[in-house]
């Protein structure tokens, strides 16, 4: 095997790149495509990333919590008082002529309330409780602190403490609601700072109110809300007074104008009807008698139209189809066919016994030939019949509806003529009817206003008056901290998934595939408090362990990883250092040794060497001075403590490792395969930053790429990837290293449970 000596760091894009799907179908696999789950969301990886997160989620969970509940234990209570008001609908009382023009709209409607929950917020109303009660001492001395939830999306704080309902008054929230919210107290008004405490809400579907106040002192917020009850219902009584003053006076003048102009426009009306000569039926408004004879022409004329257009269309249609419908259905037509079709039958029939000059059958011809003439005069006289039947009731539709015609132009004429004569009529009557219809409504509403002079007639009432409230409104311990609770657990979701997303490192075989296009070999999972070289003899020491079983697995699939089998020289790399690549290859050597297979493990990491110190071999005399011609392979290859597995240390550091290794003399040590050795494993050092691995893996018949769980780092393997496809490298896949449970590979049941039952029966069958 020849290697391009040019071949260097700096040389790298000489070489064409083949792409994941190229590399994978030289090798028989199929492309693993993720076009498909594109916007798919996975269930199984977010449950790996909470559980492998789970200890950040907790941490800020609890964290969260306890701030929440420090917080709400700090905070001075507060208690609410609340009272009921019924508010029925008032109707409007004065000139509320917008009501019937709008098609009667209804009373009861949102507008109504709406002005009564802001009369219930308005100053007018607050000055007038802070008044009577003597409150402006009480409200000078408010301490209560600005509430959490204003400004949430600029303030943190604030928005975490409201989503735990802490702090000043917040209102409640319903989609029907109309609530205050507490302003910032310091410099505002003294009706600002009664109002920032109440809340006014409306009870769905109902005519109830809801008003509660909040404060420090339990007996002040059951009186200053009672107060604003009371006060609101006094002010409603003396604007219904007032108003219905005011609108009796404007409604007694305008009914005397009013009445007068009605009375002026009927006489002129009457006086044009007699001048004229005009006959009405019933009132003004009922039509003329020619009126009433052309609408009964109209329709009659339509019906004559619609029989014409029906008769005519089955007259056409008779003609086009001959009348084959009528000639189907005629007995005597079906009885002929059938007697002809009963001679055609019986003539083939004595046709194959008979000439066609037969007498008989001769005979049986001229009887063929009647029934067809019989069959042809009969659809004759049925389509002729039917014919002249269609003809004739179509031109009697077509008569009438001339004549109803004409009858019509002749009283259009004569309506023509009346309706000269009723324009000036109908200018007078819309005039009647204008005053007519302002002076019944003033009438009404004057009516009305004599009713609601009344002062003891009153819509708004108190249902329920507040008491001194014993429990405290807020805060609201268990609340504020199950939400401080949700709250941490959100956040540490959040946090979890942020981490997880700024995370480079590979956390499932699927991503490794994903990125360098190349199939899974195998997975070894973690093994915890084991030393270095313990755990590269795991294989050897601990057959039935699960990392045993994994190289076993390994060393299977390496039987199917080229058509050759198993390939003779197989180089084991990595992007970066510290991703188990040595103790894969001693696992993976002690793995075939098991099988009967002489291997040659070569420590071709020249300048951090480490078979040597997980074999305890001797360092001195290696691959270096094999390479540098100073040793023969007899020195250099050693024996192991493992039974089958030879191998050569890297020997002395040198200074230039890339020139050494891009000798020809390497090639005799693969030259000992297969006639020494089964398969010579290479230890190579890591791609990245190194030229060493990309001349190992040139040479090599197939290279291996080791990928660590949670350790190695994407942008690493894509540029490994990307520099052993340049360096012609033959890749057949990867071994994912150090897999936890639960991370990428299922070793809780399918090694755990397996082996302890495995090592269990071994034991016990010893025994």
């Amino acid at each position: 095997m020849s290697i391009n000596k040019s071949l260097q760091i700096e040389g790298e894009d000489k070489f064409p790149v083949r792409s994941n799907e190229q590399v994978l179908a030289a090798r028989g696999y199929a492309s693993d495509s993720r076009d498909d789950d594109d916007g798919e969301i996975d269930l199984r990886e977010l449950l790996l990333v909470l559980r492998r997160r789970k200890g950040t989620i907790i941490l800020i969970t609890l964290l969260t919590f306890v701030v929440a509940l420090t917080v709400t234990l700090m905070m001075k209570p507060i208690y609410q008082a609340s009272t009921t008001l019924q508010v029925e609908v008032d109707k409007p009382r004065v000139l509320n002529y917008d009501v019937e023009a709008s098609g009667g709209q209804s009373v009861n409607s949102t507008n109504f309330y709406q002005t009564q929950f802001e009369i219930l917020r308005s100053r007018a109303l607050a000055r007038r409780t802070i008044d009577s009660m003597g409150l402006e001492p009480v409200l000078r001395g408010d301490k209560l602190a600005k509430p959490f939830y204003d400004n949430m999306l600029t303030d943190a704080k604030q928005w975490v403490l409201s989503l735990m309902n802490m702090g000043g008054v917040v209102t409640d929230t319903t989609e029907s609601a109309v609530a205050t919210e507490e302003v910032v107290i310091g410099s505002a008004p003294l009706e600002d700072r009664l109002i920032a405490n109440l809340t006014v809400l409306p009870v769905k579907n109902s005519q109830i109110i809801r008003l509660s106040y909040k404060s420090e002192k339990p007996e002040l917020a059951a009186n200053i809300v009672n107060a604003i009850a009371d006060n609101y219902i006094v002010m409603n009584l003396e604007r219904r007074v007032d108003s219905a003053s005011f609108a009796k006076k404007f409604l007694t003048e305008q009914l005397t104008d009013v009445k007068s102009r009605l009375e002026e426009s009927e006489a002129k009306l009457n006086d044009y009807v007699k001048e004229k000569g005009l006959f009405k039926t019933g009132d003004e408004k009922s039509p003329s008698l020619i009126a009433l004879r052309i609408n009964d022409l109209s329709k009659a004329l339509g019906k004559a139209e619609g029989e014409r257009i029906s008769k005519q269309s089955r007259f056409e249609q008779a003609q086009r189809s001959d009348g084959a419908s009528k000639v189907l259905g005629n007995p005597t037509v079906q009885a002929l066919k059938k007697n002809l079709i009963t001679l055609q039958g019986t003539y083939q029939e004595k046709l194959q016994i008979y000439k066609p000059g037969y007498p008989l059958m001769i005979q049986m011809k001229r009887q063929m030939n009647e029934y067809i003439a019989e069959i042809d005069r009969e659809t004759r006289n049925i389509q002729s019949t039917v014919e002249n039947a269609l003809r004739a009731e179509f031109l009697a539709a077509k008569d009438n509806e001339e004549g109803l015609s004409a009858e019509l132009d002749r009283q259009k004429l004569l309506l023509t003529a009346v309706r000269d004569k009723s324009i000036g009529y109908n200018t007078l009557l819309r005039e009647v009817e204008t005053s007519r219809s302002s002076y019944e409504g003033l009438l009404t509403r004057m009516k009305e206003v004599s009713v609601a002079g009344g002062v003891d007639s009153n819509n708004i009432s108190v249902l329920d008056p507040a008491i001194t409230p014993f429990a405290k409104h807020s805060p609201n311990n268990k609340k504020n901290a199950a939400l401080g609770l949700v709250l941490g657990l959100f956040l540490g979701v959040a946090v979890a998934f942020l981490l997880e997303f700024m995370d480079d490192r590979v956390k499932s075989s699927e991503e490794v595939v994903g990125i360098l296009g190349l199939p899974l070999l195998g997975a070894t999972p973690v093994v915890k408090g084991k030393d270095p070289i313990a755990h590269s003899l795991i294989t050897m020491n601990e057959p039935a362990s699960a990392l045993a079983e994994a190289f076993r697995s390994l060393r299977t699939n390496l039987l199917f990883a080229s058509r050759d089998g198993t390939p003779k020289v197989l180089a084991l790399t990595s992007a970066l250092p510290e991703e188990g690549k040595s103790s894969a290859c001693i696992n993976l050597a002690t793995a075939f040794a098991q099988s009967n297979k002489r291997v040659l493990l070569i420590d071709a990491d020249l300048r951090k060497p480490t078979i040597h110190k997980r074999l305890k071999l001797d360092n001195s005399v290696g691959l270096s001075n094999f390479l540098t011609g100073q040793a023969d392979t007899d020195k250099a290859i050693q024996e192991t403590l493992i039974k089958g597995v030879s191998a050569i240390a890297a020997g002395p550091l040198s200074p230039n490792p890339a020139e050494l290794l891009s000798g020809e003399r390497f090639q005799e040590l693969f030259d000992l395969v297969p006639d020494t050795f089964d398969i010579i494993i290479l230890d190579c050092p890591p791609v990245v930053g190194l030229a060493d691995a990309l001349i190992l893996a040139n040479r090599a018949s197939a290279t291996v790429m080791v990928s660590a769980f949670s350790e190695s780092r994407k942008r690493a393997l894509h540029d490994a990837h990307r520099r052993l496809n340049q360096a012609h490298a033959n890749l057949i896949g990867f071994i994912f290293t150090k897999v936890k449970s639960g991370g990428g590979y299922g070793y809780d049941y399918d090694y755990e449970y397996y082996y302890s039952y495995s090592t269990k029966h071994l034991s016990e069958k010893s025994s």
